[in-house]
């Protein structure tokens, strides 16, 4: 009775798993904006009016999009495992009110977070799921650092072998959103 019982769990899971394996592979490519890596050096001009801040720099940040790459791997039919791959450009504005002088600087950033993507159950045309990545992120001047990505909600749309994507992103990566569109084979 218990190698029958075995026996038939293999079965279901080899199941459940050919059945993932239709598509097993994915590639998205998505733009996101406002990088929040360097939150720290952004300074609010307007509180900073004590005499310690007439003496220290003073820091600006602004960012452009967030391009990311991610590749996923169909494990189950709602469990996906991969890797993102994402760039960026910050520029720095730094100033001392004392002196008035600037300095302007542009910094690359280079992300990898491996992952791993939750399905919900949907349509076949209109898909839901969740994300968590963690990894290191990557800057020239400044080094390595710890990065997470945390997807509480996404939507892919469209066919099954190209299709768009949408994602609510939280993390230090990105805070706020990207689309983009994907590939499945």
């Amino acid at each position: 009775m218990r190698k029958t019982l075995i026996i038939i769990a293999a079965l279901l899971l080899a199941a459940v798993t050919a059945k993932a394996q239709t598509n097993p592979h994915e590639i998205n490519f998505y733009i996101g904006g406002y990088n929040s890596q360097f939150l720290e050096y952004k300074t609010d001009q307007n509180t900073a009016m004590d005499l310690y801040s007439l003496y220290e720099p003073m820091y600006n940040v602004t960012t452009g999009p967030v391009l990311t790459v991610d590749y996923n791997y169909s494990v189950l039919k709602w469990l996906s495992v991969g890797a993102q791959l994402h760039y960026s450009q910050i520029t720095v504005n730094s100033y001392t009110r004392i002196e008035g002088s600037s300095n302007t600087a542009k910094r690359n950033i280079f992300c990898f977070l491996p992952e791993a993507k939750l399905r919900i159950p949907s349509p076949a045309h209109f898909r839901m799921y969740g994300r968590l990545a963690a990894g290191i992120s990557y800057t020239p001047s400044l080094g390595v650092r710890f990065a997470y990505d945390i997807v509480p909600f996404g939507i892919e749309w469209g066919g099954q072998r190209v299709y768009g994507t949408a994602e609510v992103v939280y993390g230090n990566v990105i805070k706020g959103g990207r689309i983009g569109m994907g590939f499945r084979f």
